[in-house]
């Protein structure tokens, strides 16, 4: 999966265009990144990777970057 790809994964967790996003961002400062998007986002993962994040390591995001390396 490509980085736009997971990107996007990530713009429709937050409800924002993936236009709105850089991997340096720090979501702790985006109003998008809030409760809501953040289980979006777990659930989103877990459908498409298979992967099941834990609440720990979503609470340990600041940057897109960090957010993408959760898809890896």
């Amino acid at each position: 999966m490509t980085e736009n790809e997971k990107l996007k994964i990530l713009a429709e967790a937050m409800d924002i265009e993936v236009e709105e996003l850089s991997e340096d961002d720090n979501l702790t400062q985006n109003p998008a990144w809030d409760s809501l998007s953040v289980l979006s986002f777990m659930a989103s993962v877990g459908a498409k990777f298979g992967k099941k994040l834990k609440p720990a390591e979503v609470q340990a995001v600041v940057t897109v970057r960090d957010a993408l390396n959760l898809m890896e």
